[in-house]
């Protein structure tokens, strides 16, 4: 018999030709199952084509074949196929390789125009469509925003953790993305469930099934996206403030009442029984408020469950182990004809290995499934035990709480007792006992801590049987791609699969190890926790010990404290009546330098006095409150009758001083007289109140002591020099501004009522012309007005930054050559808006003339420029008001500009439109000014004639007199030759 080995070389010829051919069958099968999966047929998905076109791309590792498909096969044709397209699409994504994603987002425009093309479809899947075409851009955005999570948003707690590298703005927008998902999804649920009765169509129909399919991979989606969003946002509670995660909250929980309801519903259609496991969401959301509720969430779980495919002769299987029908094989040129029967056992006995191979295959994937039922059940019963060990954490954890909360208790005991300075040298043994009973808290601790690593380990190992259950996963994949190259080696198949047996045994027996050995952590754990307990009953019996010796300290310490309250309470009287004492002193040598000859010649003015008046009444109001207080026995009050005497003795002495010296500035003798005198009264009064106080007398009110104080800060206010005849500075410069501002306002509203006018009664050229002229000026007038409020703001600033302590009207005075220049500015703006508005309005009437208002705008631009400069001269050059004043005088004098611009314009307008403008007659006045015209014209032409004959005679007579001056003797033929000239001209 022919050895097998001889094969490659006969068909060695052949073998570029076979692996275009398996290419083509490649592409033909994608395309065939393309084609089916998203037929015009109203039914469900059948999951068989959707898996081959899976298996194409991690064939190919892109999506490339499956979008060139797609483009062949355009899924607008009908809206049953766009359906259909969004669910294959949407499985493609969860299950397909990782590079589908990414591949898919030069599609993205390809998904909005299939939901905008069926958008405005009022019947069938048209909403449907829109909804499915949004949640899967969604999609595709958070996956190209977070790369690293996998087409299913399957991942584990540390996972997460390490995407969002434990961050708090990562958790924050990660949050903020996976509810704009979640909504999604739970619209589209929505529009499928209201859609159902309209189309009367259940779960047990075609069209019924047809719309309920799609809803399985979003139950996929939305349990991860919950499980992932609880973990987000108990992070994120660690790390913010409470009120700062409001909003993500009640989104949270209006989604998880969408999300529970939509579980229950598909939960109770039968054609979800047989499909999926629908998670069962708890009763009640969780309180993220609540941190130990983390431990109680339970991830839920979805578990897909995929019936056999019905027969179908039309399809081809998933994978097809058959082998192409070779080609003819030409003759070898060294073979004889003898050969073609050992050919033919060759190739028999190569059809028989295949089949053999594909049984073997057959029976390793039974095995392959069983083992990973049998890890199934492993993973469930370390589940359960997990969750056993975390309860008994969280007991110990509430335990460890509460000795804790014990301890701190008899700690804020311990130092309430040694709160008096000589009772620390009796706390030195208790002080070593604490520290004894700290170390065995600190030790409870570390038992503790070791508990959670533990649990933590337990986790991990999970985490690991996950990735195992991985690993047989990909192993599976594997094998099936071995049965696909069954054909070429036999010995490598044989290999691989006892790698794989060997591999599912291995991990079966690492997970045997890992559950002794979790049986073993625990009850070392609970040997420790016995341990724990007797440490706490003999904490316990040494804090009632320490218990009756502070209450023997607590009543020594007592006894001291009292005797040192007695002095305390000595000390501060002693205080109290120096600091009046001192009070009253300042007040009456305050009232003794009225009469000193040096303080005559010092001068203040009335309103820096008065800038004492609320600091007087704020320091004295409160100083009969606090001194009752004290009277009554509250020591503890001295403090603030300290302070309220303090603040009234420094008030009420600067206040006579300056008011003493406001008084030499008084043109009025009499009011000065009358205000010393109140002044020294009031001294007085304060200083007898003083001394009550440090002699421990009563003091009933002190209404009399600011009626005095009104009275002197009156005869303040009298003093101020106010010469008749001489308007103040300050004054005129307000009244200025004002009529300026008024100025301004007045011609803004007599433009626009001019505008008005105009709508009103003009039409056609004239109309636009002063709309154009009318619209400008306003426009212009609101920059003057905006310039003008800046100017104000400006000399506010100046005025606040420039007069160090005096008033306005002194700064205005001391700086009068600059007053000047305001106030001449200001009168220059106001009649530079009166004159714009008149040469407006007689240009309007028809009176005017354009130039007027050219001329008008450029004052206007002087006038402000002279306003800006005078503003500029007292300004700070880094001030922002002195920006803002030149941003508004460069928009005033580009306005100015284009005033000049539109005036030049408009006159040209009116120019043209004087000649030939007949947009306001009539058919009626047409014809009668057309007869008027054709009179003047007639008219005209006979004056001419008559002009011409009067003309005539006149060059007649002009020349018979040059005749009779020249000394001509026949005159008459003069004139019959100028006769001549005249007729031929």
């Amino acid at each position: 018999m022919t050895s097998i080995k001889k094969i490659p070389n006969v068909l060695g010829t052949r073998r570029g030709n076979a692996l275009d051919q398996e290419r083509d069958q490649f592409e033909k099968l994608q395309e065939a199952s393309y084609r089916k999966a998203v037929s015009d047929e109203e039914v469900p998905i059948k999951m068989k084509h959707v898996r081959t076109l899976i298996i194409g791309t991690y064939t190919d590792k892109n999506a490339e074949l499956f979008w060139r498909n797609v483009a062949l096969c355009p899924p607008i044709n009908t809206d049953v196929m766009a359906w259909k397209f969004c669910h294959c699409l949407h499985v493609v994504f969860r299950d397909g390789h990782p590079s589908v994603l990414r591949d898919s987002q030069r599609h993205l425009a390809r998904i909005h125009d299939t939901g905008q093309h069926f958008q405005h479809l009022a019947h069938g899947y048209g909403r449907l469509i829109k909804r499915y075409c949004i949640l899967l851009s969604t999609k595709l955005n958070f996956h190209q925003h977070h790369p690293r999570f996998p087409g299913t948003l399957s991942v584990t707690p540390d996972q997460l953790e390490a995407f969002a590298e434990n961050d708090a703005n990562n958790y924050f927008g990660l949050a903020v993305e996976m509810l704009e998902y979640m909504e999604c999804i739970l619209n589209l649920y929505e529009a499928v469930f209201g859609s159902m009765d309209p189309s009367r169509a259940n779960s047990m129909t075609r069209s019924g099934q047809c719309r309920l399919a799609p809803l399985i991979p979003c139950i996929q989606d939305s349990s991860c996206l919950y499980d992932c969003i609880v973990r987000i946002l108990f992070q994120l509670h660690k790390a913010l403030p409470t009120d700062m995660l409001g909003g993500h909250r009640n989104r949270f929980y209006k989604q998880f009442v969408q999300l529970q309801q939509f579980y229950n519903n598909t939960r109770n259609l039968q054609y979800f029984k047989g499909l999926i496991q629908v998670p069962a969401l708890p009763k009640d959301p969780p309180n993220f408020l609540v941190e130990a509720e983390l431990r109680s969430h339970e991830t839920p779980v979805v578990v897909v469950e995929e019936p056999p495919d019905t027969a179908d002769t039309s399809d081809t299987l998933l994978i097809d182990t058959s082998e192409p029908e070779p080609p003819p094989i030409p003759p070898h040129p060294h073979l004889i004809h003898d050969h073609n029967g050992a050919l033919a056992e060759v190739v028999a006995e190569r059809e028989s290995l295949i089949d053999a191979l594909r049984l073997e295959v057959e029976g390793l994937r039974v095995d392959v499934t069983q083992t990973r039922s049998r890890a199934a059940h492993m993973e469930d019963q370390l589940r359960l035990r997990i969750n056993d060990l975390e309860s008994t954490i969280a007991e110990l954890d509430s335990e460890l709480v509460a000795e804790k909360q014990s301890k701190d208790s008899i700690m804020a005991q311990v130092e309430a007792a040694a709160a008096s300075a000589e009772a620390v040298t009796h706390l030195a043994q208790e002080e070593t006992r604490r520290r004894s009973a700290e170390e065995k808290f600190v030790k409870m601790k570390d038992v503790y801590q070791k508990l959670r690593e533990e649990h933590i380990g337990l986790i991990r190992s999970k985490a690991e049987l996950d990735k195992m259950l991985t690993v047989e996963r990909e192993s599976n994949l594997a094998i099936q791609r071995a049965k696909e190259e069954a054909s070429l080696t036999l010995s490598q198949l044989k290999a691989q699969a006892s790698a794989d047996s060997s591999a599912n045994l291995t991990a079966l027996l690492a997970a045997n190890q890992e559950r002794d050995k979790v049986q073993e952590q625990l009850a070392v754990i609970t040997a420790e926790r016995d341990h724990a307990d007797k440490q706490m009953d003999a904490l316990q019996s040494t804090i009632s010990q320490l218990k009756s010796q502070m209450e023997n300290q607590a009543c020594e310490s007592s006894a001291q404290l009292t005797s040192v309250k007695t002095e305390w309470m000595g000390w501060v009287e002693t205080c109290v009546a120096a600091v009046a004492e001192n009070a009253e002193t300042g007040v009456v040598q305050t009232l003794t330098l009225f009469s000193e000859e040096t303080h005559k010649d010092i001068k203040c003015t009335p309103e820096f006095t008065l800038t004492y008046q609320t600091p007087v009444k704020t320091s004295l109001s409160p100083l009969v409150g606090a001194y009752a207080t004290y009277r009554e026995g509250d020591p503890q009050k001295a403090g603030d009758l300290i302070k309220a005497v303090v603040g009234a003795g420094q008030n009420v002495s600067a206040f006579l001083l300056y008011a003493k010296a406001t008084s030499h500035a008084s043109p009025n003798i009499e009011v000065a007289e009358n205000l010393v005198s109140s002044l020294e009264e009031f001294g007085r009064s304060c200083a007898s109140t003083f001394r009550r106080i440090y002699q421990k007398e009563t003091i009933t009110d002190i209404a009399p002591l600011l009626e005095q104080f009104d009275r002197c800060c009156t005869l303040v206010m009298q003093c101020e020099d106010l010469s008749p005849g001489e308007e103040d500075l300050s004054t005129q410069v307000q009244r200025e501004m004002a009529n300026m501002e008024a100025a301004i306002i007045e011609a803004s509203q007599r433009f626009m009522a001019m505008l008005e006018n105009s709508r009103a009664m003009d039409t056609g050229t004239q109309l636009e012309v002063n709309e154009s002229l009318l619209g400008t000026c306003g426009d212009l007038m609101e920059a003057v007005r905006q310039l003008v409020l800046r100017a104000g703001e400006l000399q506010q600033e100046v005025v606040t930054a420039g007069k160090s302590g005096a008033s306005p009207r002194e700064f205005y005075k001391r700086n009068h050559r600059w007053t000047e220049g305001l106030l001449s500015g200001a009168k220059m703006v106001a009649l530079a808006c009166q004159a714009l508005m008149a040469a407006a309005d007689q240009v309007v009437v028809g009176t005017g003339k354009f130039e007027e208002v050219m001329v008008a705008s450029r004052e206007m631009a002087a006038s402000s420029m002279q306003l800006v400069m005078a503003s500029r001269v007292k300004a700070d050059r880094g001030s922002e008001k002195l920006k803002q004043l030149s941003s508004a005088h460069k928009n005033l004098s580009a306005l100015t500009g284009t005033l000049v611009a539109t005036a030049e314009n408009c006159r040209d307008k009116v120019a043209i439109a004087d000649k030939l403008d007949f947009s306001k007659l009539s058919l009626h006045h047409t014809k009668r000014m057309e007869m008027e015209t054709q009179v003047k014209v007639l008219e005209t032409e006979q004056l001419l004639v008559t002009e011409r004959a009067r003309l005539a005679e006149l060059r007649r007579h002009h020349y018979r007199l040059a005749g009779e001056i020249e000394g001509l003797d026949d005159p008459t033929s003069v004139e019959a030759g100028s006769s001549d000239f005249l007729d031929q001209s």
